[in-house]
């Protein structure tokens, strides 16, 4: 009886090949040699003594497996084994499997379940009417669903979504999954249908086949359909082609390609079409011509230091991206160049970094998504250079910073540069008895600048190229002492703090051409910088004092509110930068800077005010609250200093918000409106929901970014996610 209980146990742990998610079980495949344990409340023989059956709570285990039934019945002669009510298989793979009955033939290696079920990866759950395993190792599951959504138990609600199938077949030799009368069900309703379709298997490696298509629409493109495919080119790389079609349009072809090398990787995406230009409501206009996009980049190890790589970046016209909705930010994929704001860098580059000492060597080319810039006057960086070394001075006496920089610019139109720099700079800091902290520093410079092909006015007098050489230096100390005060409900730190420093002159100041600081924008950072020009080309000489007044208070958990101000005098030299720097006048702006935590809300303010008028220079404010119903945040910018020179917007309004109107339903929306020009430039009103499944956002947006040849354009989007299956609709 014994040894047929122990048959018994070994057979039926067999079942557990039935499983969705299971590894194939070779054809004649030996059982575990583990002891196996049977339990039940009672076990006789059936059929004349040529059977038996096991009832009442039954639990058959061997490590790690285990099988519970209701009832188990076990036919030696025909080497047939069914288990029935409540079978639940546990341990053969990450999640339990469960099935009304389940029943083995003769071989051990094909079968069916009645009444399947299992859990899958990322919440993932599947069904089926009945689970035939064959003898191959393949698993067919007829009347079958899957869904991410949770059940209920007494099935009186549809899951959000589910993707049902007459009959659903999982290929174990070629690792996919292949369904027949296809239709995805929201709420229970159908919404697509497909009589074939076939996706690799979860639990295989990658495998080439189609992704979900993105459907959009729009006064510009008209109806967009766009279908990528996979292709798994080899275990370390692979490509997506995503062909386009647009109605208003011609067709479009999109794709991604990925390398994995042992050292690096490499990544590039891009588009082609063959098209001509086209205005918000997708009318021709123009030459018919190639147009396209390429955005990319690679990097290697050479060493566990340095490392070497490349960025790409170009398009065939300034509005090719913005008429076919992509975006003009590429991936951050390390390089060590970001473009600004409509505009594009490409760009190879050594770079190293150690313990105490970092470097690079950077090429580069730009090239201006603004239709009125001229890109033969954007220099090519050809190349610059950068290497610091920090030396650690004996103790007490902090450190000292060694660099050496170059830099080439060659142009089309315009002045050829060459700069060479040699630098040391020395900084320590000192914390006396009282508390008060000194920071002493000084910096020593020595550059030598060549210039060809400068703008000539009189021909006779004024210089076609020019060379010469500057030394620059400075020393200086930064003292502040941080009182603190500690309170029942909150806690205050009060720090004042100065900066005094005394800078060289700088006699060749006006035949340096300024290539690296045509911008600064004076805030609480840079307000105590010894050097406060961005690049090397402006110097800020004579002598100067900073002061300023931080506050923090701190109460609760999270409860933080913080506030700075702060100004510069110059005591000598003259003004170095531009006049919405901030730093014209002898007296600079007055910089204000804070912030608050309170309860789900939060603010945020930077601001320069004019220490005469007190007019404000500059304002950037943003609020921000998140609830259990509602959530949003309103910012404010206004640039609109007489003296600034800023492309775009000087006074601009942002916000989003969403508002919870049930449980799973929310209104959301987004607005960007040019303040000056009086134009909305992006809006977007819609309703959300979401659970713990799926989102679907519908969407009305209309952008207008003031470009005459591109013009404004609405479209209605449908986002539709579905968790662990992907989703439908624009990027």
């Amino acid at each position: 009886m014994a040894s047929h209980v122990r048959r018994l146990a070994a057979v039926l742990l067999s079942t557990s090949a039935l499983a969705f998610t299971a590894p194939v079980l070779a054809q004649g495949a030996e059982v575990d040699e583990a002891p196996i344990y049977l339990e039940a409340d009672h076990v006789e023989d059936i059929a004349g003594g040529t059977g038996y059956i096991a009832r009442g709570n039954v639990r058959v285990r061997q490590d790690p497996r285990t099988l519970l039934a209701d009832e188990i019945e076990y036919h030696p002669d025909e080497n047939r084994v069914v288990a029935r009510g409540h079978v639940i298989i546990l341990g053969q793979g990450p999640f339990p499997q469960y099935a009304d009955e389940v029943e083995l033939d003769s071989q051990l290696a094909a079968g069916v379940a009645i009444g399947f079920a299992s859990l899958l990866e990322n919440n993932g759950q599947v069904a089926a009417a009945a689970a035939i395993r064959s003898a191959d190792g393949s698993l067919q599951l007829n009347d079958a669903y899957y869904t991410a959504c949770e059940l209920c138990e007494d099935g009186a609600h549809e899951p959000t979504w589910r993707l049902r199938a007459r009959e659903i077949v999982q290929d174990a030799d070629e690792q996919m999954i292949y369904y027949r009368d296809a239709r995805l069900e929201i709420g229970g309703v159908p919404v697509l249908y497909s009589p074939v379709f076939a996706h690799a298997d979860p639990s295989s490696e990658r495998h080439s086949g189609f992704l979900f298509p993105k459907v959009g629409a729009s006064s510009r493109l008209g109806f967009v359909y766009q279908q990528p495919y996979y292709w798994s080119i080899s275990p370390s790389q692979d490509m997506v082609i995503a062909p386009r079609v647009m109605t208003n349009v011609n067709p479009l072809i999109y794709g991604e390609y990925r390398k994995r090398f042992w050292s690096g990787f490499m990544e590039l995406e891009g588009s082609y079409t063959d098209e001509f230009e086209i205005d918000s409501d997708g009318e021709r206009y123009g030459e018919r011509d190639a147009r396209w996009h390429l955005f990319g980049g690679g990097e290697w190890a050479i060493n566990p230091d340095w490392r070497w790589g490349f960025g790409v970046q170009r398009t065939s016209d300034d509005l090719h991206l913005r008429r076919y909705d992509f975006s003009e930010a590429d991936k951050d994929r390390g390089a060590p160049l970001n473009s600004l704001s409509r505009q594009l860098v490409s760009q190879i580059y050594l770079d190293g970094r150690t313990r105490n000492s970092t470097g690079s060597i950077v090429a580069a080319s730009y090239q201006s998504l603004r239709t009125n810039a001229d890109d033969d006057i954007i220099p090519v960086l050809a190349p610059v250079l950068n290497y610091q070394r920090v030396f650690n001075a004996p103790e007490g006496w902090g450190r000292l910073n060694v660099e050496a920089s170059a830099a080439v610019l060659r142009r089309e139109v315009g002045t050829d540069y060459d700069r060479v720099t040699a630098q040391l700079d020395w900084r320590t800091r000192w914390v006396t008895s009282p508390g008060i902290v000194v920071e002493p520093f000084a910096l020593a410079r020595a550059d030598s600048y060549s210039f060809d092909d400068l703008p000539v006015v009189d021909p006779l007098t004024d210089p076609v190229s020019d060379r010469l050489s500057r030394t620059l230096g400075l020393v200086g100390t930064e003292i502040s002492w941080p009182f603190y005060r500690g309170g029942e409900t909150t806690d205050w730190i009060v720090e004042p703090v100065i900066s005094v420093i005394s800078a060289s002159d700088n006699r060749n100041a006006g035949r340096i051409v300024n290539e690296d600081s045509l911008a600064i924008d004076l805030d609480e950072s840079l307000l105590f910088q010894p050097v406060r020009a961005p690049g090397y080309d402006i110097w800020e000489e004579g002598e100067r004092i900073s002061y300023g007044l931080r506050t923090t208070a701190m109460w609760g958990d999270d409860g933080r509110a913080r506030l700075f101000v702060g100004q510069s005098e110059r005591l000598d030299g003259v003004a170095v930068f531009n006049p919405a720097s901030g730093l014209t006048e002898d007296s600079s702006d007055y910089v204000v800077a804070g912030e608050i935590d309170l309860a789900g809300f939060s603010a945020e303010v930077q601001a320069r005010v004019d220490p005469d008028s007190l007019d404000t220079n500059r304002l950037d404010v943003s609020f921000g609250y998140a609830g259990e119903r509602f959530s949003g945040t309103v910012r404010y910018l206004d640039i609109s200093d007489d003296a600034g020179t800023r492309i775009g917007a000087q006074r601009e309004l942002r916000g989003d918000f969403e508002v919870g109107l049930t449980q799973h339903w929310s209104a959301i929306g987004e607005i960007t409106r040019d303040l000056d020009r009086e134009i909305t430039r992006r809006q977007e009103l819609g309703l959300r929901y979401g659970d713990d499944c799926s989102q679907f956002d519908i969407v009305y947006q209309r952008e207008d970014l003031g470009i005459s040849e591109l013009g404004p354009s609405e479209s209605i989007q449908f986002r539709i996610t579905l968790f662990t299956l992907g989703s439908f609709g624009p990027d």
